[in-house]
């Protein structure tokens, strides 16, 4: 996989949403009735030590699967994060059923509003879900896949062999070609 895949930017994101609301379960309550933290907490029974813990640790494997080759190994370093963002999801949808923030604030709009409100957390879960689907099942994918190279190389193979012979067409061998076009990528 890419160092730079959008599965790996989605992983990082959730480590920072994970550790950076662990940061603030460890040092205030202001954010408590907060749907995500609202959410997590009642899934937790109100264990902040544990929730606190647990975030991290979500975090912290995430990012240790997302430096290692994908595989089945990494599901059990990325199910924890998963978790954590399908408890806030489920979360956003129950709120927005009952029609109230966690505090019991009712805005104007009821639950279509909060629906609003909460729709990018319930989409950050199922965009890491598909994540996490890209990066467990990428070895699955032929071993062999082509480089930008081999792409080049193929595509100009099938044009020269889908022409007529023409007076100003240049033949090269195959290796000359690809290091002309691998020295100059």
């Amino acid at each position: 996989m890419q160092k730079h895949s959008t599965a790996v930017v989605v992983i990082y994101s959730a480590a920072v949403l994970h550790i950076t609301e662990a940061l603030i379960v460890a040092n205030t309550t202001a954010a408590d009735n907060s749907i995500p933290i609202a959410s997590l907490l009642a899934a937790l029974r109100g264990h902040r030590v544990s929730l606190d813990i647990i975030m991290v640790i979500a975090a912290l494997s995430a990012l240790a699967a997302a430096s290692i080759r994908p595989g089945p190994l990494a599901i059990f370093a990325l199910i924890p994060q998963q978790t954590l963002l399908v408890i806030t999801a489920i979360g956003a949808f129950a709120y927005a059923c009952m029609g109230h923030y966690a505090d019991g604030y009712e805005p104007s709009g009821g639950g279509a509003f909060i629906f609003a409100d909460q729709l990018p957390r319930v989409l950050f879960a199922i965009a890491h879900g598909v994540a996490c689907y890209q990066w467990l099942w990428f070895h699955d994918l032929p071993h062999e896949k082509r480089s930008t190279v081999e792409s080049i190389l193929a595509r100009a193979s099938r044009v020269s062999l889908g022409q007529e012979a023409d007076d100003d067409l240049l033949v090269l061998p195959i290796d000359e070609l690809r290091e002309i076009v691998e020295t100059h990528l």
